[in-house]
């Protein structure tokens, strides 16, 4: 068995070392919100080196099903290609979002066109057969993890399992919580802009998933570096 280079071992350590660059995307219709708080407080205390994306003020069209995702970028004029190609830029995202009646329409707006792009891409246009089966949106996998937001706390499964099967089908990989519901973590806001300061609780919770998934990013590196050297 090789023993294992010194500057690979530094590389390794410096990897382990390095400051994760999250993206956050709120998708609230309000902007500086419960949301955005919440986004703001968390990622200040984990990660530095991250952005914050409010749909709030993008502007995301409702897909026309034109197919021409299948060969090239979306063609409507918003501003749903510049966010992707900052996912695609991300170690790591979060998705935060809020409660309605269901969940916010723009962010629902805004995961349907990322998924109609793979669902264009995987058939080759709106057929039922894939020709391409494997195709992913984002194929670095880069983690990702879910914060469900609602005045009271409570937020139907079924609709964060949705949000999630979504996201999942763009090729990221979520980073599930260490307690109920356990695929995100479901935050009370309280009614007030910033009023979400105040629950402790779930500050606490938000930032424990927040580090998992910055942990998730180092793994990842460290075995990159690591497939890297057995290649030397």
């Amino acid at each position: 068995m090789r023993a294992t280079p010194i500057k690979t071992l530094m590389k390794i350590r410096l990897i382990m070392s390095m400051k994760t660059k999250l993206l956050a995307i709120v998708g609230s219709h309000r902007k500086n919100g419960n949301c955005y708080a919440l986004a703001k407080s968390i990622l200040e205390s984990t990660s530095p080196k991250s952005r914050i994306i409010q749909l709030a003020s993008k502007k995301i069209e409702f897909c026309v099903l034109c197919e021409k995702c299948v060969h090239e970028d979306c063609v409507l004029t918003d501003d749903l290609n510049q966010i992707l190609a900052e996912m695609k830029k991300a170690e790591a995202i979060i998705f935060i979002f809020p409660k309605y009646l269901l969940a916010s329409s723009k962010f629902l707006a805004f995961l349907e066109r990322l998924d109609t792009i793979v669902h264009m891409r995987k058939h080759k246009g709106y057929r039922h057969t894939f020709t391409e089966p494997n195709y992913r949106l984002l194929p670095k996998q880069q983690p990702f993890c879910v914060f469900a937001l609602s005045g009271t706390g409570r937020f139907k499964k079924e609709t964060v399992r949705t949000v999630v099967e979504y996201i999942e089908s763009l090729g990221l990989t979520l980073v599930s919580h260490d307690r109920p519901p356990f695929i995100a973590v479901n935050v009370r806001t309280g009614d007030e802009k910033g009023e979400v300061l105040k629950n402790k609780a779930a500050l606490k919770q938000c930032t424990e998933l927040t580090n998992k998934v910055i942990k998730s990013i180092k793994k990842i590196d460290l075995a990159h570096a690591c497939a890297r050297r057995e290649c030397e």
